[in-house]
């Protein structure tokens, strides 16, 4: 990757750079910016195209910067960059064709704090780049998901993420992001989990004492939700218990969660995450019911 800028300074003459663009040697990805060669640019080119140009003290942040730190998500169709809070941002014409990379920049508050010192791109550091990618994200519940994915793939921990936050008084959704952090200290790790928690408190009803309860019957499983006093759980199924494979897993799942506390009985209920968005009055009634 390299920027017209670059270019002029290594030696190239205007003529040259825009001889190897017309000729196919190399190809334009976005304006100022060329890949040196003729394919489709690679994930890592693209990160290097986005950086190029947001310019002196840019960085990857948001999905992008997740992504670079090893986070398993969907590559992103939008790089999203933080330049310095001061850089002047000037809006392309909308009618333009389509570029092979798409880049959203974002004025950064105290910016050299919060890029990682040694990466190549540069990036920003985990935790507020977390916190970018839920602000920036499309929806709440695209936030949310962001959050709690990070903490449960180990990318970072809460109190990491709670003074990260505390530096960021005007960031977008920051109350929501609160809330969430609150949630992911209780020990939800998925966007279900988060929707069960919603759903408790909007209904009245008593959280969990425990969320993700290890027992052992052969193997160590995880609870869901777990309520101590009246020894009740809850199983939360997503789309992907639907599979066949899945299926029988967790018939067996649950035959074991009812094994390993046969000493003291528990209550299993089962509920999918289409339950919790759409019979939510039918879910809370068996809960209210479960739990006194």
């Amino acid at each position: 990757m390299i920027s017209r800028r670059q270019a002029r300074l290594g030696g190239l003459s205007e003529d040259q750079w825009q001889w190897r663009l017309d000729s196919g040697r190399w190809q334009a990805v976005l304006p100022g910016i060329a890949v040196a060669h003729s394919g489709a640019p690679t994930p890592r080119q693209r990160a290097w195209a986005a950086v190029l140009c947001a310019g002196r003290g840019g960085a990857l942040s948001a999905d992008a910067a997740l992504v670079e730190w090893g986070m398993r998500l969907p590559t992103p169709d939008v790089l999203h960059v933080a330049i310095p809070e001061k850089r002047r941002v000037v809006s392309r014409d909308p009618v333009r064709a389509p570029e092979p990379v798409r880049v959203e920049a974002h004025r950064v508050r105290h910016l050299p704090q919060l890029v990682h010192p040694a990466r190549q791109p540069p990036v920003i550091r985990v935790a507020p780049a977390i916190l970018h990618a839920a602000a920036w994200a499309p929806s709440d519940r695209a936030a949310e998901w962001r959050v709690a994915a990070a903490v449960q793939q180990r990318l970072v921990r809460p109190p990491d993420l709670r003074r990260a936050l505390a530096k960021m008084p005007r960031l977008r959704r920051r109350n929501l992001l609160g809330a969430v952090l609150h949630d992911v200290e209780h020990g939800a790790h998925a966007a279900s989990e988060i929707a069960f928690l919603r759903m408790l408190r909007s209904h009245g009803l008593p959280l969990p004492d425990r969320l993700q309860r290890p027992i052992r019957y052969g193997s160590v499983r995880y609870l869901d939700a777990w309520w101590e006093r009246q020894r009740v759980t809850v199983e939360i199924d997503g789309a992907h218990h639907r599979l066949v494979g899945t299926w029988d897993d967790d018939a067996l799942r649950g035959n074991d969660v009812v094994l390993a506390e046969r000493h003291d009985r528990v209550l299993l209920l089962r509920l999918t995450t289409g339950s919790l968005r759409h019979d939510q009055p039918r879910v809370a009634a068996q809960l209210l019911t479960a739990l006194t």
